[in-house]
């Protein structure tokens, strides 16, 4: 016969925490990548334009202007991808998952040297507390949104 807690352990381990902990992992790293990639095309954008201004000075006539009308388009992309990632927050939302993603990593060690046929419910509601400050955050982003506030995230402690 199999031993029950020992499977709970085991299931509640791999199904809640671990699933849960790859998420973050995935999300931090979507967002991380995208602020990246976000800087990128402004870098690109803006070297196009610095460049197209140049290449208009040299220039004469209507090629002048499109260099011109080139540059003008060009650093109003750039400023375009800057809202964009203002606007979605991406470094936020890369440190709000991994806040997450370290206060369940401590948790899924404590939770690792527990034993499964001493009393769990500690170790659960630890886990489950981290879920509950996580979404605290996203009421947090929402209110700071909605009074046009930068959202500054504190690191989240569990006990």
């Amino acid at each position: 016969m199999t031993d029950r807690a020992a499977e709970f352990h085991a299931l509640y381990g791999e199904l809640r925490i671990g699933t849960q902990k790859r998420y973050y992992e995935a999300r931090r790293d979507e967002y991380r990548d995208a602020h990246r990639q976000a800087i990128v095309v402004r870098n690109t954008l803006l070297i196009g334009a610095a460049l197209a201004g140049v290449a208009g000075q040299i220039a004469d006539g209507a090629a002048r202007a499109a260099f011109a009308i080139g540059a003008a388009i060009c650093a109003a992309l750039a400023g375009v991808v800057v809202a964009f990632g203002a606007l979605i927050g991406f470094p936020r939302l890369s440190k709000l998952y991994e806040d997450a993603w370290l206060n369940l990593a401590e948790a899924e060690i404590d939770w690792d040297a527990l034993d499964p046929h001493g009393d769990v419910a500690g170790g659960i509601d630890r886990v489950e507390e981290i879920f509950r400050k996580e979404n605290g955050q996203w009421g947090q982003l929402v209110v700071q949104a909605e009074r046009g506030q930068a959202a500054d995230l504190p690191v989240k402690e569990v006990p």
